[in-house]
């Protein structure tokens, strides 16, 4: 029951976090390293069930055949499944040579591509709160491919992962050298660059999360208050230059004002869609009743519209997206050092990449009893 719990279902819900096609072997590894262990203690299937170990292969390993089970602890299923006929079977598709070709050029053009797009965001000012909100779908997914290349990079090219002896392991590993243009030192560039984007995306997140309501209910009672002007310059108590007094236009701004004060914090779904019809609403009234004339009155209409924009941005920041981030920013499969390497920058040495790039190092360092205690702990 166990086994098949583990062949069908997604018992860690780790889908959701890598929606991606390509990305669902990474997605279902903690669940692919527990059914490794397990079929230990159900052989036969490993021995005799070639459709059952077929089925296994096709879902956990099109694409992998180095998996992480614990903590940097690697298995390399080419040894382990060796002396199982089935297992052994099963795994001829992905150990074809023009699989491993493919899977090793494929993460070749993701990283380059993907580090170019982390340089990108991590240039000073780049990352400002308004492009992140603008952009979530888009950096999420740059953190995804990410760690997903880094991952299977390392995890394939590492020497743990290759018997030297054997002649098979040997051809595999070199065919993975040439055509992925492995560079160890680019690598960890790589990983030390996404270490510090994740970082700087995740302290943005929990700032913009802890400042949420506070900020929504700011631009709900600008955007109210312009409204509430606007209904008062047309009323004619307000005199505004060139703008004639209308009961009809009166009346429907302060209407809208009422609209923006009546959205619901605590229901972003219908406040989100009712935001975006206010947004139509004053495009339509600027365009319909020649209003663009009138400069001050425009940069209501505008000033409003920006209000309500940031509404609908700052609704938007979910918890989900700092769970997806914590799911998908998973350091378990490096051996100890590399773990170091970035768990050190994470909690003290935040250094950007070089003075070629940057006029000025930034360095930040922490406690040197963080450090201690971190590394007497790895």
């Amino acid at each position: 029951m166990v086994i098949g719990r583990l062949r069908s279902d997604d018992i860690y819900n780790q889908v959701s976090a890598y929606p991606l096609p390509e990305h669902r072997s990474t997605a279902l590894a903690n669940q692919a390293a527990m059914l490794y262990v397990i079929l230990y203690f159900e052989p036969s299937i490993l021995h005799t069930h070639q459709a059952k170990m077929r089925e296994i292969v096709d879902k956990y390993f099109p694409d992998n055949w180095v998996i992480s089970i614990y903590m940097g602890i690697t298995v390399n299923l080419v040894d382990a499944w060796e002396p199982y006929k089935a297992a052994k079977t099963a795994l001829n598709n992905t150990l074809d040579l023009s699989n491993v070709r493919e899977q090793a050029s494929r993460y070749a053009t993701v990283s380059e591509r993907v580090h170019a797009q982390v340089q990108q965001f991590l240039k000073e000012g780049y990352l400002r709160e308004e492009m992140v909100l603008d952009n979530i779908p888009k950096l999420l997914n740059c953190l995804r491919d990410c760690n997903v290349a880094i991952r299977w990079l390392m995890l394939h090219t590492a020497d743990s992962a290759c018997d030297p002896n054997n002649k098979r392991f040997r051809q595999i590993k070199d065919q993975i050298l040439t055509d992925s243009r492995y560079n160890p030192r680019i690598l960890f560039q790589l990983l030390l660059d996404t270490a510090q984007f994740e970082f700087i995306l995740k302290e943005m997140f929990k700032q913009m999360l802890s400042e949420k309501q506070t900020k929504w209910e700011h631009y709900k009672k600008e955007g109210s208050e312009r409204m509430t002007e606007l209904a008062d310059v047309f009323s004619g108590v307000k005199p505004l230059t060139r703008v004639e007094k209308n009961e009809n236009l009166q009346a429907w701004f302060r209407e809208i004002s009422k609209q923006i004060l009546s959205l619901n914090y605590d229901d972003s779904t219908a406040a989100g869609r009712k935001t975006v019809q206010l947004i139509q609403a004053l495009e339509e009234v600027q365009e319909f009743h020649q209003l663009e004339s009138n400069l001050q009155v425009c940069q209501f209409l505008a000033d409003t519209r920006k209000f309500l924009h940031q509404m609908i941005r700052t609704i938007n920041i979910k918890e989900e997206v700092l769970i997806t981030m914590q799911i998908v920013g998973d350091l378990s499969f490096p051996r100890s050092a590399q773990r170091v390497a970035v768990l050190f920058w994470r909690v003290g040495i935040l250094c950007e990449k070089s003075f070629a790039d940057h006029p000025r190092k930034h360095v930040y360092i922490s406690s040197k009893d963080h450090k201690a205690s971190d590394s007497r702990h790895y």
